[in-house]
């Protein structure tokens, strides 16, 4: 997979990677996931009901 970001957005990705002492497509890697469960989360509860 090819992501491209903004300058800015890569720039910022950069530090906080350093700053974590770890590769920026692992930090990526976390972050996406740590949004998807959120978003998993938030998501309203089907009922039976609703499945009909």
């Amino acid at each position: 997979m090819n992501i491209r970001f903004s300058i800015e957005t890569h720039k910022l990705l950069i530090e906080r990677a350093n700053r974590e002492d770890k590769p920026a497509a692992a930090l990526v890697n976390e972050l996406i996931t740590a949004i998807l469960q959120q978003e998993e989360n938030n998501e309203p509860k089907k009922t039976d009901s609703s499945l009909r």
